[in-house]
């Protein structure tokens, strides 16, 4: 069967003559030697074909170092960015979040950072002190709040499950890559479910590892998540994990009383185990943040406003750059400016140095900005200006002004409307905020 073609304008006489040699192959009708010469010249160069060219073809540093801090605060509790941002320095501490240096419970309680039942960890994996060590354990966890009514505090079980976390990393004497995020979600909700000082309650819970070149692993479960961005896009999201609307996946403790009693009168207590976690595998590049946080974080900003959020801080700060090339777009800074601004002196140099009463010292002050202390094991977070700290502290303080902003719809309003169309829900949700920034730096 012969193909018919219909020549377009922009064929021309090219196309007819193309029909008269085909039809010659097909019918053994001879094409006239004008079509046969014209089909043997060389075709015009065509347009190029455009396409967006790969952001990963760029060869990726062979080794990653994770660059964390966290910020957090209390539903009931104000939000001072300067104070409520926690830098994690490997150099300095063995994890941050937690109390990992003594057993005692009083303790432990004092030292908790101020997230009201949300929890949040960071810590080594091992104690060696090798420079070529930089796997890091993590997690941020969201204690139930539901078990007030049992007179149980929510927040001894999830900081209790990052603590023993913490400590199961710290301990951990093995390759850092034979360390799985849901086997270290299960060890610790086994060593809380031990404690006799946690008797009841619940939490989601949202665990990471990561390793020296960039692998990272996390397990989720409920509505504590994470989001990857990378070059001004969201690469990964987690998807919550929920029984129904409000009600997310959670580990728990039930005292045999209470069991016994909601046998008697029908009821039954939500119980998940880490086994429902779900895992996903990715690999942090150069310039990549990842963020986990807390529902308190997503109830209130989507993965839009996250990225608008990290973006602007990332290009005013100099962490990403913006090409006005079309086919370059925005590009991390080179490994040692990422270093520089995630490093101890940080954003020191972007800060504004306090004005003395003297014009002539303020414009020295100007020029020389005043170095900010380093950090103690015992206070790892006063005065550290970081780009991971700006950006979990902008994360945080964001999320806590839309929970109280009634007239800004945030997405757990959205998501009430849509189960309950005839109930009045407006505004942000008003909750504990807990989130953790890692940053990844080439080496």
């Amino acid at each position: 069967m012969l193909l018919s073609v219909r020549p377009s304008r922009a064929c021309g006489s090219a196309c007819s003559s193309l029909q008269s040699v085909a039809r010659e192959r097909l019918t053994g009708i001879p094409a006239s030697p004008a079509a046969r010469s014209l089909c043997l010249q060389p075709l015009p160069p065509s347009r190029p074909f455009h396409s967006t060219p790969n952001r990963n073809s760029q060869p990726q540093p062979s080794r990653i170092s994770y660059r964390v801090a966290a910020s957090s605060s209390g539903k009931s509790r104000p939000f001072l960015p300067a104070k409520n941002a926690y830098n994690f320095d490997p150099e300095l501490h063995d994890a941050l979040g937690v109390a990992v240096n003594t057993q005692n419970a009083a303790v432990k309680r004092r030292q908790r950072p101020d997230s009201g039942e949300d929890a949040f960890f960071v810590s080594k994996i091992g104690r060696s002190d090798s420079s070529s060590n930089n796997s890091i354990a993590f997690a941020v966890a969201d204690g139930v709040g539901g078990w007030t009514e049992s007179r149980v505090n929510p927040a001894d079980f999830s900081h209790a499950l990052c603590g023993y976390m913490a400590e199961t990393a710290l301990a951990w004497d093995q390759p850092p890559d034979q360390l799985r995020a849901k086997a270290l979600l299960q060890n610790g909700y086994d060593r809380v479910v031990a404690d006799e000082s946690v008797r009841a309650g619940g939490s989601t819970a949202s665990v990471g590892i990561g390793l020296n070149d960039g692998r990272v692993e996390l397990a989720n479960l409920g509505d504590s998540g994470s989001v990857l961005l990378r070059q001004a896009a969201v690469h990964h999201y987690s998807i919550p994990q929920t029984h129904g609307f409000n009600t997310p996946y959670q580990l728990s403790i039930i005292p045999p009383r209470m069991r016994q009693q909601a046998s008697i009168f029908g009821g039954a207590f939500l119980e998940d185990f880490p086994r429902d976690a779900i895992t996903t595998t990715l690999h942090l590049h150069h310039g990549d943040v990842l963020i986990l946080a807390t529902d308190g974080v997503f109830d209130n900003l989507n993965n839009q406003d996250i990225l608008k959020l990290i973006t602007s801080r990332m290009l005013y700060t100099g962490a990403w750059t913006a090409s006005s090339s079309p086919n370059t777009g925005i590009a991390p800074a080179p490994p040692e400016t990422l270093a520089a601004l995630t490093g101890p002196e940080g954003l020191a140099a972007l800060l504004p140095s306090s004005s003395s009463s003297s014009s002539s010292s303020s414009s020295s002050q100007t020029s020389n900005p005043p170095a900010k202390p380093a950090a103690t094991a015992s206070n790892p977070h006063d005065h550290i200006y970081t780009l991971q700290s700006l950006l979990a502290a902008t994360v945080a303080g964001e999320a806590k002004l839309a929970s109280m902003d009634l007239r800004r719809d945030g997405p757990f309003a959205k998501e009430a409307q849509r189960y309950y169309p005839g109930d009045y829900y407006r505004g942000g949700k008003v909750d504990d905020i807990a989130v953790l920034v890692i940053v990844a730096v080439g080496l």
